[in-house]
């Protein structure tokens, strides 16, 4: 029998933004229901949201969720393009990546996007979306529209024909409008994202939303997809090079929203023993 039950009582461990005051209110495997609605798909391109903007740069939680997700869904056998701005510029160089400029695009452009892409489904990733005023706030309530670029709107207009997922793990990400019940309720959530998507995750990283997203697929699928600790932190630290920062820390270090990094390598392991144990 696994220790953990759900990939949710693995992923909302070590929460500080309150992200189990969603599940105590919607107590689903919402991780397991995204994963049966994704395995039903046809194989084809699935658009990538990510990128988060941090003193400067992409935050370090975000971008490695997303990489690995786009190694997991190019192994099943999709097509993964990431959708980001020029903060995540080379983050991505094995996947092909749009890069949506700051100002953001024209809808016929983004129509264009989507007719030419084809995308089978659309999957954000820590990326901050519009609340319901238009601003892009950040964990300490900052308008960062100036440095967002507003990759939502595309999401938002691919939604309409195709499944959306979306992970979070503070309220203010693309799909967690989902939640709007629980988020507008200030005591514990200073504002939210209003984009909502069909299948919303949360945890209290989002990178290890995105892990357990693939311990899942590896569960049902019976593949090997799920990243090992030592890849994970192979990958930050190329992404650090690059100047990406803790979220938390606004430094350039190896951890991920301020949290201690051997809490990664126990989070990777509870996970691998749920997706292979009986």
């Amino acid at each position: 029998m696994n220790a953990f039950s759900s990939i949710e009582a693995i992923t909302l461990q070590h929460s500080t933004r309150h992200m189990d005051k969603i599940q105590a209110q919607f107590p689903q495997a919402h991780t397991q229901k995204a994963v049966e609605a994704f395995v039903k798909l046809d194989k084809g391109v699935v658009f990538i949201y990510t990128g988060f903007y941090v003193a400067g740069f992409a935050e370090t939680d975000g971008p490695i969720g997303a990489y690995f997700l786009a190694k997991t869904f190019q192994t099943l056998g999709f097509t993964p393009v990431i959708i980001t701005d020029h903060f995540c510029e080379d983050y991505f160089f094995e996947f092909k990546t749009l890069y949506i400029p700051l100002e953001g695009l024209f809808k016929e452009q983004y129509e264009l996007l989507l007719n030419t892409y084809k995308p089978v489904c659309h999957f954000a990733i820590e990326r901050c979306g519009q609340n319901k005023e238009g601003q892009y706030l950040n964990a300490r309530g900052v308008d960062i529209k100036e440095f967002t670029a507003p990759v939502d709107e595309l999401f938002k207009l691919g939604s309409k024909t195709a499944p959306s997922f979306g992970i979070g793990d503070g309220g203010n990400e693309i799909g967690m409008g989902s939640f709007a019940e629980v988020l507008q309720n200030k005591e514990f959530f200073y504002d939210y994202c209003v984009i909502a998507c069909d299948y919303p995750m949360i945890a209290s990283v989002s990178n290890w939303g995105g892990y357990g997203f693939i311990a899942e697929l590896e569960k049902v699928l019976h593949v090997n997809v799920l990243p090992s600790f030592e890849e994970v932190e192979k990958y930050l630290e190329f992404i650090v090079s690059k100047g990406s920062v803790d979220g938390i820390k606004r430094e350039s270090t190896m951890s991920v929203d301020g949290k201690e990094w051997s809490i990664e390598p126990q989070i990777l392991q509870a996970l691998k023993e749920y997706a292979t144990k009986g």
